[in-house]
């Protein structure tokens, strides 16, 4: 697959999410094998007046190869000098994100708010390209609500207008993330134009993503919530599409040194005090496979510092 000038390895790639496919995370999915990586959600408006906390949540590196910096926002010129931006960051992608289900960008037209508004995102994305040189891909859901459908208009106007690919997660933004996806509506974008499509939505194993590409024809598909707490998804994906077996499970040991590498990817990242802030979080992800699991989240609310951590961690990966 290529997104304009961008090769993609393989079919199987990271999705955006908010608060975690920050840069050490992504480092991480791409060593385990994500031929695609994105960061999260960041507002065009604080981007494009070059807000401290955004271009944080732009940090990137050649070492993530194939990489996109995602954008939320309304206006056509906001979005374009954002779109600058992320590619001064040294992104090769932008992405637009036209899904987010998020109740404060709804309030504000942004996000999933715009399904209902085709032309809208067309115009959007045709200022976007103009403004950068790189491939500009969006992120779309099927639309407004179940009655409502309107991705394949939305993927046939943003493609008209210059889009590079177009992301498809197969629920509507009144669902959010309640409820079986409806991976038929990814079937239908593919049908209805010639740039690559991916999809996500329901992907939590690797049978899954197999089955997801053989039913919608896909092009690729992004695997999200899945991964939190197991990046060995990607690996083994990527294993049964070439037809070969998966491998054995991560023994507790190796959940526990992926973790740690994790964890202090981030400490260097946000710094001791944020790193400690989401240290219970990110690392009950992977806790959640420990046969005593209520031990480990009583027991990680009270580390203080880094070593603390790594002390825990040889108490109950073992």
């Amino acid at each position: 697959m290529r997104i304009g000038p961008v090769s993609i390895a393989h079919a199987i790639t990271l999705a955006p999410m908010e608060e975690h496919t920050n840069h050490p995370f992504r480092l991480l999915m791409k060593q385990f094998g994500a031929s695609l990586v994105c960061t999260e959600r960041v507002d065009a408006a604080d981007v494009a007046r070059r807000d401290r906390r955004a271009l944080r949540l732009l940090h990137n590196t050649s070492a993530e190869g194939a990489r996109a910096g995602q954008l939320s926002g309304a206006e056509p010129a906001v979005m374009a000098e954002a779109a600058r931006v992320v590619e001064e960051c040294g992104f090769p992608i932008i992405d637009l994100n036209f899904e987010c289900p998020i109740r404060r960008l709804m309030n504000r037209g942004e996000g999933g708010a715009l399904l209902a508004d085709p032309p809208a995102i067309a115009r959007i994305v045709a200022a976007v390209v103009r403004a950068v040189s790189v491939p500009v891909t969006l992120k779309i859901r099927s639309g407004p609500h179940g009655e409502q459908e309107t991705a394949p208009q939305v993927a046939r106007g943003a493609e008209a207008a210059g889009a590079a690919a177009v992301d498809v997660h197969a629920r509507s933004v009144a669902q959010a993330y309640v409820g079986g996806p409806d991976w038929r509506v990814v079937a239908r974008v593919k049908q209805a134009v010639q740039i690559p499509v991916l999809g996500s939505g329901g992907v939590r194993a690797p049978a899954d993503a197999l089955r997801f590409l053989k039913e919608t024809g896909a092009d690729g598909v992004a695997i999200g919530r899945g991964c939190l707490g197991n990046p060995w998804i990607f690996r083994q994906t990527k294993a049964l599409c070439l037809g070969l077996t998966p491998g054995a499970p991560p023994t507790w040991a190796e959940r526990g040194r992926v973790l740690l590498q994790l964890v202090e990817g981030e400490f260097r990242h946000y710094g001791t005090a944020v790193g400690l802030r989401r240290l219970a979080r990110t690392s009950c992800y992977f806790a959640k496979f420990l046969p005593d699991f209520a031990g480990f989240r009583a027991a990680v609310h009270q580390v203080r510092d880094l070593p603390g951590f790594r002390r825990l961690l040889k108490e109950c990966f073992r």
